[in-house]
C-alpha cells in the first residue's frame, strides 16, 4: 500500500510540476524625443528710419508717446519652453555714414512694448519708455510655466521714438545737443533666451 501511495503521490506531484503555467515576457521600449522650439519672428517694422527735417522735430522729437505705426516693429514668439527677449545695439552709438567721426548718443532712441495674447499671466513688459543701449536688456520677461506657447500668445510691438525726451531716454533735445547733419545707423539685435 505504501508503495501505491508513493506512486500516486510522485504522480501527482510529477503532473502539478509540469501543469504549471508558462510565464512568459516582452519588452516595448518606449522613448520621447522633445525638441526645442524657439522662434522670433519680425513680422513687421524690420527696418525702422527717422527723418529729422523740421525744427519742431528737432526740438519734440519724432512719435512721442510710440502711437505712429511707421516707427514699430511687430515680432512674435514660439517657444517649447518659458523665455526672455532682450534687445541690444550693435555699437556704442549711432554712426554717421557720411563720416564714421560722427556720433549720436544711443539714448537718443526710445521704446516700449505692447503686448497680446498672453498678458500679464503669461510675461512682464517694462512699464516706461527705456533708452537704446548696446549692453542687452530685458524687454519680454517670460513667467515661469506659463510664457511657452505658440505666436498667437505672444505678440509683441516695439514701439520706437526719437528725441522725445520720454523716461530714460535723453534729456537734451536735438536741437540742445547739436548733432552733426549725417545719417545715423546702427544694427539692433533682438535675441530669444530660454529659461
Amino acid at each position: 500500500m505504501r508503495k501505491l501511495f508513493f506512486t500516486l503521490a510522485l504522480a501527482v506531484l510529477s503532473q502539478v510540476s509540469f501543469g504549471q503555467a508558462v510565464n512568459d515576457q516582452a519588452i516595448i521600449p518606449v522613448s520621447v524625443t522633445l525638441n526645442s522650439i524657439l522662434r522670433l519672428t519680425v513680422v513687421s517694422g524690420g527696418n525702422i528710419d527717422f527723418v529729422v527735417n523740421t525744427i519742431d522735430q528737432y526740438t519734440n522729437g519724432i512719435n512721442s508717446g510710440g502711437a505712429d505705426a511707421r516707427w514699430q516693429t511687430n515680432f512674435t514668439v514660439s517657444s517649447s519652453q518659458d523665455f526672455d527677449v532682450t534687445l541690444a545695439a550693435e555699437d556704442a552709438t549711432l554712426m554717421g555714414q557720411d563720416d564714421p567721426a560722427n556720433t549720436m548718443p544711443l539714448d537718443n532712441i526710445g521704446f516700449d512694448l505692447t503686448g497680446s495674447g498672453g498678458g500679464p499671466a503669461n510675461w512682464a513688459l517694462p512699464l516706461a519708455v527705456l533708452a537704446l543701449t548696446q549692453p542687452s536688456q530685458n524687454i519680454v520677461t517670460g513667467v515661469a510655466g506659463f510664457s511657452a506657447g505658440d505666436a498667437t500668445q505672444n505678440n509683441f510691438t516695439i514701439q520706437w521714438r526719437l528725441g522725445t525726451r520720454e523716461d530714460a531716454m535723453n534729456v537734451s533735445s536735438l536741437l540742445a545737443q547739436s548733432l552733426t547733419p549725417d545719417r545715423y545707423i546702427t544694427n539692433v539685435f533682438l535675441e530669444l533666451v530660454p529659461k
